[in-house]
């Protein structure tokens, strides 16, 4: 409790209450309008404030903490209209991923609002769209409780961003004292007990069990309670592009991604499932194959488990669902199904095949040759963060991945420029661990500015670029369906120089004879490492023709 006969001023309460809120890390971009709570924040040292270099990169490494740590991450624009603008696209992917932010904008004076004051923007109004609760505070007394609050909304239910913004007056107001409000960790509502009971007569029934586990699994804390319920069924189990990490990719009953750039394995035994626990997973585009109807076999039974009671039949007719955490739903339906079905015998033996190599060695390397060669130096027990472009869909079927965090993406949202802020923040969350972030050379240069965040802090972050000089997707795409390319191309860059400039160590990779000393040397440094991979510009990822061959029907209207 913070009281005293003396008033407090505003910028040194502002500081104190985040740190008594129990933040113990900041990503921001500093701004003028918030320079005395910022210089406050400094004088206190708590919590560990993180300078970006784009309120963008700062978004994403929040995103990566929070991925990484399971907590909320927490992003502070400094600037109020421009810092606001800046974060947006980051807000909206942790919305559209389900990833748990506390958004923290300043705000001009709120006395001269409508005067054409500096910098002015509807902060409330514009990340409205993308927050579970957007508000401005209007008085330091709030402060506390927005706090605690906004912590717990962000991480309760189904996870998302929560904005607060705080106008620049406040600083220089006055407060007697204040009571901290301590966050309080929502407890997850076990499942329905008829609803799993039902659940788990059906799969003791099933003949042909399967398992489709998506982000939810991994968030509700379900991995292992997932791998229990796959042995004790023998059922295959296959993820979503987020559920990556939801199982080991070893384990035995790992069938691969579900969706148009994941194995036939996935595909086949979900389609040839009798009865399919659907867990954590929205069914979207992308691993539905544009919710293609026989998805499931006509005769299915649907379980359908997730925290959110509007993704239940969204896409496909459950015929049980259960509205619950898909950590503690998952652990329930083990505990649930009869110990007798550990002596079932698997019905589906096919085990995911990997895509070998498609490129020609003149024009450069295959990606699967580098992912490759990643995972013989790892063990997949790494921390890796993807961008948006071609080299992603080589690393969901090739990266070997044995922790729950060990593949960090943008799903649903696809932002360009995800990977290697996300991966900052995730080696952060992981107290300085080593991550390593895969980009395109198209992706890359999004957010590239924070690789000077990652040499500041001395933060051993290898920073992976694949050089095909292109929007490698939109290339094929674009060269299947008029057998040519517009503004696509990308310019040279010399990433070598890129990094010198920086001060990061670097290394050029364009042959698979230098793979092995140049992956030792950036698994081994004790900073940040830029490794510039040149990949064969035609090599194409063969499952990438059917998601083009549906995207002509939705482009061009037809697949001739």
């Amino acid at each position: 409790m913070t009281t005293g006969a003396e008033p407090v001023i505003g910028r040194n309460a502002i500081a104190r209450m985040l740190n008594e809120s129990g933040i113990d890390t900041v990503f921001t971009v500093a701004g003028g309008h918030f320079l005395p709570t910022y210089h406050e924040m400094g004088q206190l040292g708590t919590p560990t404030v993180i300078p970006a270099r784009h309120e963008q990169g700062a978004g994403y490494m929040a995103s990566g903490y929070a991925l990484s740590s399971g907590r909320p991450g927490v992003v502070l624009t400094g600037a109020p209209g421009p810092g606001a603008t800046n974060v947006v696209t980051a807000v909206a992917n942790a919305h559209a991923d389900s990833i748990p932010l506390l958004v923290i904008t300043a705000q001009v004076d709120r006395r001269y609002i409508h005067r054409n004051i500096l910098q002015y923007c509807d902060n409330v109004g514009l990340l409205a769209p993308f927050c579970k609760s957007s508000t401005q505070a209007v008085s330091l007394e709030e402060i506390p409780n927005l706090l605690a609050t906004g912590l717990q909304l962000a991480a309760s239910g189904r996870p998302g961003p929560v904005h607060i913004a705080l106008p620049q007056n406040l600083q220089a107001d006055r407060i007697t004292g204040w009571n901290p409000v301590p966050v309080m960790v929502a407890e997850a509502s076990p499942p329905p007990r008829a609803a799993i009971a039902a659940a788990a007569e059906a799969l003791a029934a099933s003949r042909r069990p399967a398992i489709l586990a998506g982000h939810g699994v991994i968030r509700g804390g379900g991995t292992a309670a997932l791998a229990e319920l796959a042995e004790r069924l023998a059922a295959p189990v296959a993820t979503s592009r987020s559920g990556v990490g939801s199982i080991p990719t070893s384990h035995p009953s790992s069938v691969g991604m579900l969706g148009f750039y994941g194995p036939e394995s996935s595909r086949d035994a979900v389609a040839g499932a009798d009865v399919v626990v659907v867990a954590g997973c929205a069914l979207g585009e992308q691993t539905t194959f544009g919710w293609r109807p026989s998805l499931f076999a006509d005769d299915a039974t649907i379980i359908q488990i997730d925290i959110d009671a509007s993704q239940i039949n969204r896409n496909y007719r459950s015929i049980h669902g259960i509205v619950a955490d898909a950590g503690l739903a998952i652990a329930e339906l083990a505990a649930a199904v009869d110990q007798t079905q550990s002596r079932r015998q698997p019905w589906f033996d096919q085990r995911p095949q990997r895509t070998e190599p498609q490129n020609d060695p003149a024009k450069g390397l295959s990606a699967a040759t580098f992912l490759q060669a990643l995972n013989r130096h790892t063990g997949g027990a790494i921390v890796c963060s993807a961008d948006i472009g071609n080299h992603r869909l080589w690393v969901c079927e090739q990266l070997d991945v044995t922790r729950p965090d060990g593949l960090l993406q943008s799903c649903e949202f696809d932002a360009m420029g995800f990977s290697l802020p996300a991966a900052i923040g995730a080696s952060v969350a992981g107290g300085g661990s080593r991550v390593v972030s895969i980009s395109g050379d198209g992706g890359f240069v999004h957010t590239m500015g924070e690789l000077a965040v990652a040499k500041d802090l001395g933060l051993p972050v290898v920073a992976v670029v694949f050089v095909d000089g292109a929007l490698g997707i939109l290339k094929h795409q674009a060269e299947e369906f008029y057998g040519e390319d517009h503004f696509v191309s990308l310019g040279d860059i010399d990433f070598a120089a890129l990094a010198a400039a920086f001060g990061v160590e670097s290394h050029g990779i364009d042959d698979a004879s230098q793979l092995d000393k140049a992956l030792e040397a950036a698994l081994s440094a004790d900073g940040p490492t830029l490794l510039a991979v040149t990949i064969d510009p035609d090599e194409v990822f063969p499952p990438l023709r059917v998601k083009i061959e549906q995207r002509k029907i939705d482009l061009l209207g037809s697949t001739s």
